[in-house]
């Protein structure tokens, strides 16, 4: 899941409203990062879905770290991002953030868009067609960089198909990563049997769920 989180912790742009991105450039901007401007957000979203966050035995208080983080991915287009000479090339992708709210003690809620970014041709070789690719976000006992972040992601189609998800994280590393480190960050396992039967006793869980809002 390592790489979700890379995709998800890349160029977040701060999302207040679905509205055009800006196309100012700054000298020493990259040849991706001038192209990422281009890609503009819908204006008229209509695939709205709700997620909802669940924390179950927590040992302690957990704080949201930030708002849910949602990546977005053309991959029937591509384009160069270093000389032709060379031709590297990437597929558009763009990272949104959702505003997430507090509606119970441990649960949280937020609405994400699936067609947040404009289908358009913005290399002149046809359409490209958006599709929403990881969403997570994260939490810590108070926000410290030494604290461990107990992070909740996957994919958004997975979680549209299987409807609910549940991550396991192990009580021992709350507050702080058995070898101290700053951000790190526990990304949680699929299933208690994934530890050993000694620390199977010794789990808390998070859970994702998601429903289309019609």
């Amino acid at each position: 899941m390592k790489q979700l989180t890379i995709l998800l912790t890349a160029a977040a742009l701060s999302f207040t409203g679905l509205t055009a991105c800006g196309h100012s450039e700054e000298p020493n901007m990259s040849i991706q990062e001038r192209t990422e401007q281009r890609f503009r957000q819908n204006p008229n979203p209509k695939e709205a879905y709700r997620i909802r966050i669940k924390i179950n035995d927590a040992p302690g208080p957990l704080k949201l770290m930030s708002d849910m983080s949602v990546g977005y991915l053309a991959d029937n287009c591509e384009y160069l991002i270093t000389s032709e000479i060379i031709g590297a090339k990437a597929h558009p992708r763009k990272s949104l953030k959702f505003p997430i709210h507090k509606i119970s003690e441990n649960e949280y809620e937020t609405v994400v868009y699936r067609d947040a970014m404009l289908d358009e041709d913005y290399f002149g070789e046809g359409v490209c067609r958006w599709k929403p690719d990881g969403f997570g976000t994260g939490f810590k006992t108070t926000g410290l960089p030494e604290e461990t972040e107990f992070s909740i992601n996957d994919f958004v189609d997975n979680l549209i198909e299987q409807k609910t998800m549940t991550k396991y994280y192990w009580k021992a590393l709350y507050p702080y990563p058995t070898h101290p480190q700053n951000d790190y960050v526990d990304f949680g396992n699929e299933s208690p049997n994934d530890f050993s039967p000694e620390n199977q006793k010794n789990l808390f869980t998070m859970t994702a769920t998601i429903e289309e809002i019609k």
